[in-house]
């Protein structure tokens, strides 16, 4: 998946699903907690995965072992399973809109396999701090590229 959303969530909690995105996550897939440390600390995020991306994922952690994956017992307690309505409006859990900091305003970006979904304050001060050319071409370089 590819690309930049902005969209909103209403008083009920629902988003309006990218068009673009809509064949990729399908009519069922389940949202998640998601966080990563960069420069300027702890950034958190939702996280849609596509059943078939969803189902790779509980297989890895069903290989690992017992320890290692009850580190994943709170992704696993706090995902939902969406499936859109018939406008394509997703509702997200207000807990899950509590961690990662969903306001009104949001912007769901396409990354690889699924699609994240971000804070657009949020989004907007990651892109400013990491979108400069010697960012890109340091992300390259560890990448192989």
């Amino acid at each position: 998946m590819t690309g930049t959303y902005e969209h909103t969530i209403d008083a009920k909690g629902r988003m309006f699903l990218p068009a673009r995105l809509r064949e990729e996550l399908g009519r069922c897939f389940h949202i998640a907690v998601g966080a990563n440390r960069d420069s300027a600390g702890i950034c958190k995020y939702l996280v849609m995965y596509p059943q078939a991306a969803w189902d790779k994922l509980q297989e890895r952690v069903a290989q690992l072992p017992s320890s290692q994956a009850a580190a994943m017992d709170v992704i696993f307690a706090n995902a939902a399973r969406c499936e859109p309505d018939s406008q394509w409006r997703i509702f997200i859990p207000q807990d899950l809109r509590d961690y990662a900091g969903l306001k009104r305003d949001v912007v769901v970006i396409g990354n690889n396999d699924k699609a994240k979904l971000w804070d657009a304050e949020a989004w907007n001060a990651k892109k400013r701090r990491e979108l400069t050319p010697e960012q890109v071409a340091d992300t390259m370089l560890l990448l192989g590229l």
